[in-house]
């Protein structure tokens, strides 16, 4: 029997919200600059009082927008873990409603790494398994640090579970 131990448990990176947050930088002075167009070259004369209320706050608005946004897309990748011990591959992700995702780890059929410029930057890469698991085929592992080490201790759990579970791959 295989001791039950976490082998790795990681998050994935932030660089993932890379867009979103190069997005925010470049809205946030748009969103300036319309406030004070707004301010200067409004027709207030032809615009009912209640409405302009609102077009003159449209700048607040789309600025709550915009940072709640990033907040929810900087939780959304802060509230995801993966984790892998003896017998399993697991995800956990999710802010409001928690998604819990198991792979049983002698399912694993193949591995695939990428490593994109900005990540291999960073040192981080995407870790793909392939598995025949009929709920999950896929599953990924985003922009976690050291795929490669990831990949190696994977590897050789699942060789370790097949073996001690007399499972063997049929193609």
């Amino acid at each position: 029997m295989i001791e039950k131990t976490i082998y790795f448990k990681c998050r994935p990176s932030q660089i993932i919200n890379l867009e979103t947050f190069l997005l925010t930088i470049l809205v946030v002075p748009v969103i300036l600059l319309m406030n004070e167009l707004l301010k200067q070259h409004l027709p207030i004369l032809f615009i009912p009082e209640k409405l302009a209320v609102h077009i003159y706050r449209l700048p607040i608005y789309l600025g709550a927008f915009t940072l709640l946004n990033l907040s929810y897309q900087i939780l959304r990748v802060y509230c995801t873990t993966y984790e892998v011990d003896s017998e399993e591959l697991r995800q956990y992700s999710g802010i409001f409603l928690r998604k819990h995702e198991y792979v049983e780890l002698y399912r694993a059929k193949d591995y695939k790494i990428e490593k994109p410029l900005i990540y291999r930057m960073f040192g981080l890469g995407n870790l793909t398994i392939y598995t025949s698991d009929k709920t999950t085929p896929v599953f990924h592992l985003y922009a976690i640090r050291a795929p490669e080490e990831k990949y190696k201790v994977l590897r050789g759990l699942v060789e370790l579970n097949r073996r001690e579970k007399h499972v063997f791959e049929v193609n």
